[in-house]
C-alpha cells in the first residue's frame, strides 16, 4: 500500500458490513454504469462522442439534451449537448474491471457520496483495454459514474405503487468502499498519481 493510500475502513466497521451483507436484503450488488460525454454541441461532433461510446460498450449511445438556456455558450434549451450510455448487470461489472484498469484500480476517496454512488474520469478512451485508435474519430474523455444498491430500492422507481426507501437502506459512503475493495480489488487514494490524471 503507498503513502498516498489511508486506511479508511477500520475493522470494526468491515466486520459489521460482513454480519450485515449476510442478510440477503443487505447484501449489495452494481447496479448500473453510466458513461458520459459532454461535447456542449450538436453535429459531427456529437456522433463521432457517440461511436466511441458505442464501441466501448457495444450498446447504442442516447443524446443529452441542455436544460437551461446559457447564451454566453450559444446553448438553448432542448438542443443536443452530450451522449451516454447505461450498462446493467453482469455486463456492467465486465465493463467496470476494465475501466477500472486505466486508473491502475485506483478511486479518489471523494469520488463517493452517501447513497452508493461513485464515479472517475478517463482522460483518454484509447487507453480502455481493447479500444483502438482510429484518426476519423480522435481522442476522447469520458465520465464513468456507478451505483450499488441493496436489493429492494426499485420500489423506488417503479411505476405502481412508487414508495420511499429509508435512509438505512441506502450504502454509506465506507460500505461501498469497501464494497469495491473486496468485490474489484479497488484501492482507495486521497490523490492519483499524475500519470493517471
Amino acid at each position: 500500500m503507498s503513502t498516498k493510500t489511508k486506511r479508511i475502513i477500520p475493522d470494526a466497521l468491515s466486520k459489521i458490513f460482513e454480519e450485515n451483507w449476510k442478510n440477503p436484503m443487505k447484501k449489495p450488488y452494481l447496479e448500473k454504469i453510466v458513461l458520459n460525454i459532454g461535447v456542449g454541441l450538436g453535429g459531427e461532433e456529437l456522433e463521432k462522442a457517440a461511436t466511441v461510446l458505442e464501441t466501448i460498450t457495444g450498446k447504442k449511445a442516447v443524446k443529452t439534451l441542455s436544460k437551461t438556456n446559457i447564451k454566453e455558450f450559444n446553448l438553448r434549451k432542448g438542443r443536443p449537448i452530450g451522449t451516454k450510455v447505461t450498462i446493467r448487470g453482469q455486463n456492467a461489472e465486465k465493463l467496470l474491471k476494465k475501466l477500472l484498469i486505466v486508473n491502475n484500480n485506483k478511486i479518489l476517496r471523494k469520488s463517493f457520496d452517501n447513497y452508493g454512488n461513485f464515479g472517475f474520469g478517463i482522460t483518454e478512451h484509447i487507453s480502455i483495454p481493447g479500444i483502438e485508435y482510429d484518426n476519423m474519430i480522435g481522442i476522447w474523455g469520458l465520465d464513468c459514474v456507478g451505483r450499488i444498491v441493496r436489493p429492494g430500492m426499485r420500489v423506488r422507481f417503479r411505476r405502481k405503487a412508487r414508495t420511499k426507501v429509508p435512509k438505512h437502506h441506502y450504502l454509506s459512503r465506507e460500505e461501498t468502499q469497501y464494497f469495491l475493495i473486496q468485490k474489484f480489488g479497488v484501492e482507495i487514494v486521497e490523490k492519483l498519481d499524475l500519470e493517471y490524471i
